[in-house]
């Protein structure tokens, strides 16, 4: 065989080294400085330290050779672990064959510890075929890309998030470009990472590998470029290797144009580079076949409609939507795997012809994938790094680059300005800012070149995205482009401009490059044609995220900005009538009316649409309508600065609810919990926390609106610097705020030096919750100094799960012995312990003391807290209501309570003792307690295992006629048919008690009887009878449905 020409060789090593990594290429250079024991002439150094691929390349040929450099090359690439570009290497036909019964010279040593032989030199038809698909897929064309222009897709790629999904056939299109991590937060959990190389693996629920894998993924996830990856990669040797033989890919938008007739066979042919192909020896291991099907939701609508029969020969031919559904029923081949690309809007009809999928959802770039991404774009890194700064430092752009898609845009945008020798000027801030940014730079004229001229039919362009819209369709013919007076010409010019183009794969069809771009036009398209138009496409959408023209909306609010449409106006010449703004407005207006003035449902895509438009009088008069704002799920970065941005204009909101579900500044996660140790956590807080332009907007919210009287936020990291922002609006004089929750908002404990001033100085206020912030000693003290304060007015407090440890109780009692105005304290969650009740209750037994309420749940409290409480309720003249659940009190610590509570002075009404770990003894206690004490009235003592007997110890109080118990929860108590006897003697006797809880106990269909007997008698004064989780029988249900219409006013649980 003969050498190849120098060209070839130097072409095709330079290929494979261009599919080295960084490390690896610095690697194969250092090992090309051992390699003169088999003769090659050394490089120095010098020179190849800075060299690239080619410049590499060239170095080697210069100074080996072609088949010196070739040879070199391959035994580097095994040296340096890429056995990959090794072997394939062996197969290109670039050597010089040394004859077989040569020796091995010095000359040709290099081939000869190669084993080049002509057998192995002869390709197999697996090789061919990896060879094609290298071809095919190793490079692709930008969107914006000049003629022959290509990409390495290897250079390119950046690997997104994949997550296994249990998706749900009905979910529709999701919301693409603001909502970072969005999909995972609809589940209210972390979904489970799982690589490429796994997608056919068995795991824990599936112990068997799957033989279909759906990837869903909204639009711009980078679906198709990573089914091209996963073909570039399979041919590489690098996925897939023992698990199947061949990869085709098919493209369901190529299949959109077929209109004749096609078998398996023929669509396996024309995956082949060449006639011939054996497809017989392919078929016969199944099991080793993956046939990749690209864009399911592209599909024309007679696909998924389609109908039998079914192709049951692979050499049957059918129309290619009955062979694309037989291979996808897997009614044509069972055997073989499937990896189906598709939109959440197309998983319902994919999802009645699959059998047991394994769900994979794309979910985007993280932050460190966002920085890969644009480092892989730009060649030159300081570009690179230049242009994330600066996307780093705009917030909603940097979290709209989570979707590829945009990624790409922002990239090309910056990568326009960069080699003009400017960053960007117009700072883009919304979606509808990127789009139209990038349009607008399209728009310039390149240097030397004239001014563009903006053609009369493009506005053809925005009723042909519109038209597609309405009808769902993304590809169009040439008689679609007629229709809206386009034609060949008028693309083509506009195919340079890239924006609109020919698609590559299917000659006779047009696409816009991508859906949001249509979405983005067809935005216009409403804008431009007024009232009508836009009411029809508002009535449609009717806030609802999952409609299909949820973006549209949104872009259509972006393009009433002012900004946008003086651009509109100067650079296309279209003008936007300020009757659009109206019809959006009265629109908002019906949909308040019709909510009773409370924005709930679907208050978060409202207030993104809002964003969008970036005026302050367009949204203060839109949310004047709402008077309660409920906002749920706010899950990302984006999404908080959405709600951020909105709040400051509910100017008429009287009641203003934030609920967060998960987020983290770095990823677009939720943080893990506080640790134990407030100084660790503090900092993990203030990692998380959300921009100081977040807090300034809540400020402005409180201090600016005079009607807002309740604001609750939950899940939403303020950190330190949040809080202080916030404090700022609260001291100041026009703040009327009266209740604020903080719940799970990442308050540091230093925090608490603000909330004390606010509490100093806002008499208004009189409700505050810090649930879930770890304060810990030092956040307590701070906070209590302005607690202790003669001009605080609060009479509610909430530090359930704050970190507050016996320490705190001194604290604590130091506020109750000063704050006259103090009614409720829930201290829920905090490790007090004994030691922290002793010293609290110094507090509660001050005559200054005005508690009302007391929350102690979860405290680790025993047997000497009880006595300590005795004590304090013979006391207390004001405190009505006491919650010692999940305490383990036991038998002897409740005897010890009881003594408090029957003295004449005690006060209390509520007392809950669930789950305490309490017997009949404490029931005994108790029934003595209910003999004297005339106040209680409510008492819980649920999930104690008190047994029949225990409830008969307890009746000897409950029928006693100073008992004035009214409510009483006995769940999961161990009662049996037994015990029915005493509740209904009970029940005759007590002229007081209306509701009774009993579930989850064994009372049976005869005790169920007994208490309906009784419940039958006019003198029963019960109302509310829960007996769920029984198991009862017919008979005992019509029972009780009679007693329920006997006694329509008693409300029974079964």
């Amino acid at each position: 065989m003969l050498p190849a020409p120098a060209g070839d060789v130097l072409c095709r090593l330079s290929t494979y080294l261009e599919e080295l990594e960084a490390g690896e290429l610095k690697k194969f250079k250092l090992y090309l400085g051992t390699a003169e024991e088999l003769g090659q002439v050394k490089i120095p150094w010098g020179r190849m330290e800075m060299a690239g691929p080619l410049d590499m390349a060239q170095l080697m040929v210069a100074h080996m050779g072609t088949e010196e450099a070739w040879l070199l090359a391959l035994s580097t690439f095994e040296r340096i672990h890429r056995k990959d570009l090794c072997e394939r290497g062996r197969r290109e036909d670039l050597v010089r064959v040394t004859p077989d019964n040569g020796p091995c010279s010095r000359e040709n040593q290099s081939a000869c510890l190669l084993d080049v032989s002509p057998s192995a030199l002869r390709k197999d038809p697996q090789a061919t075929y990896k060879d094609y698909v290298r071809r095919k897929f190793r490079l692709m064309e930008d969107r914006n890309a000049r003629l022959g222009e290509c990409v390495n897709l290897s250079h390119r790629y950046t690997r997104p998030l994949l997550v296994k999904e249990h998706a749900n056939p009905i979910l529709a299109q999701q919301k693409l470009l603001d909502t970072g991590w969005g999909y995972a937060r609809s589940r209210g959990q972390q979904a489970s990472p799982i690589q490429m190389e796994t997608l056919f693996e068995p795991d824990e629920e599936r112990p068997e590998p799957p033989g279909t894998v759906v990837l869903q993924g909204a639009a711009g996830m980078g679906k198709s470029m990573l089914a091209h990856k996963v073909m570039l990669d399979w041919a590489d040797g690098r996925l897939f290797q023992g698990r199947f033989d061949y990869v085709f890919y098919v493209s369901c938008r190529e299949l959109n144009r077929s209109h004749v007739q096609c078998s398996a066979r023929d669509l396996m042919s024309s995956c082949w580079p060449e006639p011939g192909a054996p497809l017989q020896d392919i078929i016969r291991t199944p099991h080793r076949l993956l046939f990749i099907i690209d864009g399911f939701d592209e599909l024309h609508p007679s696909f998924h409609d389609a109908q039998g029969p079914w192709c049951l020969c692979w050499e049957e031919k059918r129309p290619t939507e009955l062979l694309l559904g037989s291979l996808i029923r897997k009614s044509l081949l069972p055997q073989l795997s499937l990896l189906i690309t598709t939109r959440p809007s197309a998983l319902e009809k994919l999802h009645g012809l699959l059998e047991h999928p394994r769900h994979v959802e794309i979910l985007g770039f993280s932050e460190a994938e966002r920085k890969e991404y644009f480092y892989r774009f730009f060649h030159d890194t300081g570009q690179a790094s230049q242009a994330f700064s600066f996307v780093m430092d705009n917030e909603p752009l940097s979290t709209m680059c989570f979707v590829p898609m945009v990624s790409w845009v922002v990239c090309t945008c910056l990568k326009q300005q960069l080699e003009s020798g400017e960053l960007l000027r117009q700072t883009s801030r919304t979606t509808t800012a990127v789009y139209m940014f990038y349009l607008l730079s399209l728009m310039q004229p390149k240097p030397g070149t004239p001014t563009f001229k903006v053609p009369a039919s493009q506005r053809g362009l925005v009723s042909l995205a519109a038209d597609g819209l309405w009808n769902q369709k993304i590809l169009f013919e040439e008689q679609d482009l007629g229709k809206h007076g386009l034609d060949g010409a008028d693309v083509s010019t506009f195919l340079n401009e890239n924006i609109f183009q020919k698609d590559i794969r299917c000659e006779k069809f047009y696409s816009f490059i991508h859906l949001s771009f249509q979405e983005f036009f067809a935005a216009m398209h409403c804008a431009l044609h007024g009232r009508e138009t836009v009411r029809r496409a508002l009535a449609e959408y009717a806030f609802s995220e999952r409609s299909f023209l949820a973006l549209t909306v949104r872009f259509l609010f972006g393009l009433l900005n002012e900004d946008m449409r003086r651009y509109l106006e100067k650079n296309l010449g279209w003008t936007i009538s300020p009757q659009v703004k109206e019809e959006v407005l009265a629109w908002i207006a019906d949909k308040a009316r019709s909510e009773g003035s409370t924005l709930q449902r679907g208050s978060l895509e409202l207030l993104s649409c809002l964003y969008e438009t970036q005026e302050e009088d367009f949204t203060q008069r839109a949310l004047s309508h709402f008077q309660v704002v409920v906002v749920n799920n706010i899950a990302t970065k984006m999404e908080h600065m959405v709600c951020s941005f909105c709040v400051r204009y509910c100017r008429s909101a009287v009641v203003l609810h934030l609920y967060g579900s998960a987020y983290s500044a770095g990823s677009d996660r939720d943080p893990p919990e506080p640790s134990g140790t407030p100084g660790l956590s503090e900092d993990l807080q203030e990692g998380n926390a959300l921009p100081d332009v977040y807090g300034a907007h809540l400020s402005a919210a409180v201090r600016t609106n005079p009607n807002l009287i309740e604001l609750a936020l939950y899940r939403t990291p303020l950190g330190s610097r949040g809080v202080w922002l916030l404090c700022q609006g609260l001291r100041h004089a026009n703040c009327k705020l009266q209740n604020l929750r903080l719940k799970r908002c990442q308050v540091p404990g230093s925090a608490c030096q603000d909330l004390a001033a606010a509490l100093m100085a806002n008499r208004n206020l009189i409700r505050l919750d810090l649930s879930g912030n770890s304060l810990g000693l030092l956040g307590l003290e701070l906070l209590c100094k302005g607690l202790r304060h003669p001009r605080c007015r609060l009479q509610m407090i909430r530090l359930r799960k704050c970190h507050l440890e016996p320490a705190a109780g001194r604290e604590i009692a130091s506020v109750l012995c000063n704050n006259s105005h103090l009614m409720e304290l829930d201290l829920t969650g905090n490790p007090l312990e004994d030691l922290g009740l002793k010293l609290l209750c110094p507090g509660l037994r001050h005559p200054a003391c005005r508690l009302h309420t007391l929350w102690l749940k979860i405290c680790r409290l025993g047997q000497a807290a009880c006595e300590e409480l005795a004590s304090s309720l013979s006391l207390s003249q004001t405190l009505m209501e006491l919650d010692l659940g999940l305490n383990d009190l036991g038998d002897p610590g409740v005897l010890l309570l009881c003594e408090g509570l029957r003295h004449p002075d005690c006060k209390l009404q509520t007392l809950r003792l669930g789950i305490c770990r309490l017997g009949s003894d404490a029931c005994a206690g108790i029934a003595r307690v209910l003999q004297v004490n005339s106040c209680l009235g409510e008492l819980d003592l649920s999930f104690n295992d008190l047994g029949d007997r225990g409830l008969w110890l307890l009746g000897e109080g409950l029928r006693h006629p100073a008992c004035r118990l009214r409510k009483l929860w006995l769940d999961s108590c161990g009662l049996t048919s037994k015990a029915a006897e005493d509740l209904s003697s009970i029940l005759g006797t007590n002229q007081t008690l209306t509701e009774l809880y009993v579930t989850n106990n064994a009372l049976g269909d005869t005790g169920v009887r007994t208490l309906c007997r009784r419940l039958r008698h006019p003198s029963c004064k019960l109302r509310v009878l829960w007996l769920f989780g029984m198991d009862l029988n017919r008979m005992t249900h019509r029972r009780l449905a009679a007693l329920r219409l006997l006694k329509p006013y008693l409300d029974i649980g079964c």
